[in-house]
This record gives structure tokens, sequence and C-alpha cells, in this order.
């Protein structure tokens, strides 16, 4: 890993732009001291924004990320002591979760920025603190770009609620602790339906096919389980709730946005 951009936790947000090379993985690491008798959790990381020439490619909560790099990798940092010392890493991958050989070219006419937003790491929280992000260098094909993107669902009580999300390419549906909201879930896309069951069903099956060794609450939907990004082809996603009561369902999904262009300009001229 490379270190690429250090700032003081105290500051509450911090914008990095990335400099132009081909790279293969994000990592971000946020690390410090808590007040006496505070405890640092992963809530307090905020927000992470992986933003491309204008356009938010990640927009979502840092808790997500370390959740999602616990699914699909080994076990991620996230160490923190009452009055100590704290250390979260997370994961921003440069292709699908199962995709190693997709990297990031970015040239010097990209403007690749990640923007980090962090307003509960107050001095009545911690007495100090950095956060880093670090690049993985590598050469390859830039094929795709792999989204991670909200969109939660508010319910204001028992009932079903359905909707459609129309981003093209939606590769991954992830729910955080869905029986919390939730009895039955239904997932349909391009008129396929992909999931029908209750929760407890499917968050068995999420904690078995991404390998496991304890039960989680992160249902994570696969729509290309044969590990092939075309799988992944689609218009739309049609998601369907049996609520259980009011509540915010915190629903987030990752899609491929194909760059052809990228992909003959990261072989021939490399950054």
């Amino acid at each position: 890993m490379k270190l690429l951009w250090s700032d003081n936790l105290s500051n509450l947000t911090t914008n990095y732009n990335i400099s132009p090379e081909q790279y293969g993985l994000f990592l971000i690491r946020y690390e410090g001291t808590a007040q006496a008798a505070q405890t640092v959790t992963l809530d307090d990381l905020g927000n992470v924004i992986l933003n491309w020439n204008a356009d938010d490619k990640i927009n979502v909560d840092a808790n997500l990320l370390s959740q999602l790099a616990n699914e699909y990798g080994g076990f991620i940092e996230a160490n923190s002591a009452v009055g100590g010392a704290f250390a979260f890493s997370i994961v921003i991958p440069t292709g699908a979760w199962f995709d190693s050989k997709n990297i990031y070219d970015i040239g010097k006419q990209d403007k690749v920025y990640f923007k980090l937003d962090y307003p509960a790491m107050v001095s009545s929280l911690i007495a100090s603190g950095t956060v880093s992000i670090y690049g993985k260098p590598r050469k390859g094909q830039m094929n795709y770009i792999h989204k991670i993107l909200s969109r939660s669902v508010v319910s204001g009580g028992s009932g079903i609620i359905t909707d459609a999300i129309t981003t093209p390419n939606i590769i991954e549906l992830y729910v955080k602790d869905p029986a919390s909201l939730v009895s039955n879930i239904q997932i349909s896309k391009n008129n396929k339906v992909f999931v029908d069951g209750d929760v407890e069903s499917e968050l068995a099956y999420s904690n078995w096919i991404h390998l496991l060794e304890a039960s989680g609450t992160l249902l994570a939907i696969e729509f290309a389980e044969g590990k092939n990004v075309l799988e992944a082809v689609s218009s739309n996603l049609t998601y369907k709730y049996t609520f259980t009561g009011a509540g915010n369902l915190a629903q987030y999904y990752s899609a491929i946005e194909f760059t052809p262009s990228k992909s003959q300009e990261s072989v021939n001229n490399p950054a």
C-alpha cells in the first residue's frame, strides 16, 4: 500500500484529489485516542464519497464499507477501547468484490477525489486522531467502475412497500439488519424474480455464500453469483418489503458502470 494523504480528524472533514496513476485498491484508516470514558464507534466515522469527474461513484457511510469488507474479505481492522486507542480501516475496491483484475486508471484529464465527513469526531469524543488514505498501485485494464450508493426505504408502519431503482447494472443489493424491520422480501431484476422469501432464510443463505464464520446481520444479495460482471447487466431493479413496523431500512446497492473508452486507454496509455 502507498500512503496518499493524511489529515487531522479534528478538522471533521477532508478532501483529497487522487493523483493520476493506476490503482487496484484504496484503503482508508481512522486512528487516534478517545477522551476519558468515551468510545469511538463505526458510526462515528461518518460518510465516504468517491467522486469521478463531478459524479459520485461511492456515497455511503463508513459503517457500511466496514461491514462489506468483512462480508467479502477477511477480518477488517475495527478496534476501540473506552478512553483509549481506536483504529478502523475500510476498503474501497476498484472492481466487483470478486474481481481483483479491474483497476481504476486515473488520467491527467480526470478529476477524482475522496471527500470524507466525520462530524462526530469532536473534541469531546476524541483527544487526537488522524485519517489516512492509501492506494495500491497496480497496472492493468479499467473496464468499469464499481459504484456503491444508498437507497433507504422509510416505513410509516406495518405493511408492504414496493418501489424500483432505475440505476442500470446493479450487481449487489445490501440491507443492514433487515430482520429488525422486515419479515419478507422480494427482489426482481429485468422482471425476473431473484429473491422471494422470509428474511431469516435470505440472511442464512447470504452468510453461507459469503463464507462468514459467525452469523451476520448484513444481507448481501448477489446478482452475479457466477462471478461474471456481465451477469449484472440490467435496466432496473424492483424491491418489495413486508414491514413489521415503522422505521428506516438502510438499503444500499452496487452497480457496474462500464467504461469502454477507459478500457482501451488504460492499456495503451497507462497513467
